[in-house]
């Protein structure tokens, strides 16, 4: 079974199709709704509508007898509304539990065994010892330490996964599908042996092989998962491997609120089992809490698509200002200039996004010819065991927001999102303690890199790490979107997601475009219904003039038979033109019914339509957990 993706060539040209073809129907129903002038529009008019999806819950390796179907169920959360400013449907999901059969299991395990990496120093196990020893002192240490075991490609086995178990949804049954695994015969029997999922990534602008981690550290060119996801419409999660991530999460990152589900207690579901005889009532609780603790982080944080109140307007104006304090210390701006891209970022987000008309600025300046901002960072330098930094919070973000106006073209686009990107002389950026490459989810960002996160060591011929992938991951927040581990856990964060803190790529997952798309369908779907009904009552009391019923025919066509089309078969991002087609279609409606020229022939659209940070250094005391 051989599976294509859909390139952005043939969607754009999926698009034109459906213009055209609405130009089409315009013609044939100026002919054909003419005839009939006393037709009753008002049966047509869409109702507004709650969604249900559809996820599949893929066992594989384990025992039917032990997972309780029914409590793990009525563990889960089953219903969503994201926005609270603009219209969208609730979204409420069913569950179907099925089990691998024990020779597609094998023949899993087989692939696994072929494709793996096994033998000494394969992974990287975290040192909590040196990472507290750092936090006292400001130094960084080798944390992570070379272990034994089995190195698994995380793509590679995603990728058989789509081509040999993976069924994409039916075409009127939307959803998504998340494998829980159990591989614990990988490991060795004492567990000093055992198995993870790696994966790579590339620097976006450096066009290098991703090595650092946050905080300063180096030389770790792959991350250890559990499973992995993001490209298609599913997720995998090996719950027996074994995944330095969490543990610096725990230890780390407590501060940001973590959360305390369950799975966090446990190394892996060895441990699980080690610990608790899961054949008893009370063992067999604990794994029931486990797995649905793992299936709510994945539902909460990913199968949902979470976008909060995300803008609307047909175009979207990104404007960069990058305050260069570098090329002053020895930096010359042509070698800086691949640190931040715009043909990468348009071409990202037009990929992404594909209905919205992306407006793309950067412009370079020197700090110092902004002898405001410039004297304000002078003299409010501080200095600590992690060196130089500015507190954001103290009065720079205020002054920052006051002068966007000063700064930006705030009527560039229907929406405008700006973001200031200051170079800096080693200096940090600081939100309340945090030092961050990126804030954002403000409607306009913060943007923050030294000569020491772009280049090796400070070496201008050593390109480390540019700061587009932060870019669109601010620009996410602004979207409406959070981190792929927000509120539910931490666990989720396995995808291939640039909103997530373990991934290293720049593109939005699958299930995050579908979370912008959605959101956007919904809302141009349920305006164009109280529009649309707006629109029918101007139509009446103007004595329902026969040369509009061809618009009206058409807006029909659009809400009732085109969208429901489009949104169950989860092409949201044609369910999007296809709203705001109907809006544009309405609008032009009431223009002519209320104006004095002659009608005009229906057009259509092609395209238009708390702050969080991204860290840098993150060290805080190991603080109490709690449950969110």
């Amino acid at each position: 079974m051989v599976k294509k993706k859909l390139s952005k060539t043939f969607v754009v040209l999926i698009i034109l199709f459906f213009t055209f073809s609405l130009q089409i129907i315009s013609e044939k129903s100026l002919l054909s709704v003419n005839a009939e002038d006393n037709t009753n529009y008002d049966v047509l008019l869409p109702q507004a509508k709650n969604e249900n999806l559809k996820l599949k819950l893929e066992f594989i390796g384990f025992n039917q007898d032990l997972v309780n179907e029914s409590e793990i169920e009525s563990q889960l959360f089953d219903h969503f509304k994201h926005s609270t400013s603009i219209p969208q449907a609730d979204l409420n999901f069913n569950f179907e539990f099925n089990y691998a059969e024990e020779s597609i299991r094998k023949d899993l395990e087989d692939y696994i065994n072929s494709t793996a990496g096994n033998g000494t120093d394969t992974g990287y196990e975290l040192n909590i010892t040196l990472l507290y020893e750092d936090l006292a002192s400001g130094n960084r240490s080798d944390i992570f330490i070379p272990r034994d075991g089995m190195s698994i490609d995380a793509e590679l086995v995603n990728e058989y996964l789509y081509q040999n178990l993976y069924q994409d949804p039916p075409v009127d049954e939307p959803g998504y599908t998340l494998f829980l695994m159990n591989f614990s015969i990988f490991d060795s029997p004492d567990h000093s042996l055992e198995h993870w999922y790696d994966t790579y990534g590339t620097s976006f602008d450096a066009n290098e092989t991703v090595t650092w981690w946050y905080s300063g550290y180096r030389n770790l060119p792959k991350r250890a998962a559990m499973g992995w996801g993001g490209k298609y419409r599913f997720a995998y999660i090996d719950l027996s491997s074994r995944s330095w991530y969490l543990d610096y999460v725990i230890n780390a990152w407590s501060s940001f609120g973590i959360g305390y589900p369950s799975y966090y207690d446990y190394p892996d579901l060895d441990n699980l089992t080690q610990t608790h005889d899961i054949t008893t009532p009370t063992g067999n609780a604990k794994l029931t809490d486990y797995l649905a603790d793992w299936i709510n982080s994945y539902i909460g944080n990913v199968f949902s698509g979470p976008c909060y109140d995300p803008p609307l307007g047909k175009s979207i104006s990104l404007q960069v200002k990058v305050l260069n304090n570098l090329t002053d210390n020895g930096y010359p701006e042509e070698d800086l200039l691949w640190c931040i891209s715009k043909h990468r970022i348009l071409n990202q987000l037009d990929n992404d996004f594909p209905w919205i008309d992306w407006r793309i600025e950067i412009e370079w300046v020197e700090l110092t010819d902004e002898l405001a901002l410039f004297d304000y960072i002078q003299a409010n330098t501080h200095e600590d065991i992690d060196g130089k930094y500015i507190e954001v919070s103290s009065g720079l973000f205020s002054i920052l927001q006051n002068e966007l106006s000063s700064h930006f073209d705030m009527s560039a686009a229907d929406e405008v999102l700006p973001c200031y990107f200051f170079l800096t002389d080693n200096v940090a950026f600081r939100w309340y303690g945090t030092s961050f490459a990126g804030l954002g989810g403000m409607g306009w960002e913060i943007l923050k890199a030294s000569q020491y996160s772009l280049f090796e060591e400070g070496n201008i011929s050593k390109p480390m790490r540019g700061m587009s992938a932060v870019m669109i991951h601010e620009l996410g927040h602004s979207l409406g979107l959070p981190h792929p581990h927000s509120s539910y856990g931490w666990g989720s964060s396995f995808v291939e997601e640039v909103m997530s803190y373990f991934s290293t790529t720049e593109k939005f997952s699958t299930f995050y475009k579908d979370a912008v798309g959605r959101a956007h369908a919904d809302a141009h779907f349920l305006y164009a219904i109280d529009e649309f009904a707006n629109a029918y009552q101007i139509y009446q009391d103007a004595g329902s003039p026969s040369e509009h019923n061809a618009t009206i025919a058409l807006i029909n066509t659009t809400l009732n038979e085109d969208f429901p089309q489009y949104y169950r078969q989860m092409d949201y991002d044609l369910a999007a033109v296809a709203g705001l087609t109907a809006r544009d279609l309405i609008q032009t409606l009431i223009n002519d019914l209320q104006g004095t020229t002659e009608p005009t022939s229906p057009t259509t659209a092609l395209g238009f339509l708390a702050i969080i940070v991204f860290p840098v250094i993150i060290f805080v005391s190991k603080a109490k957990r709690r449950k969110i």
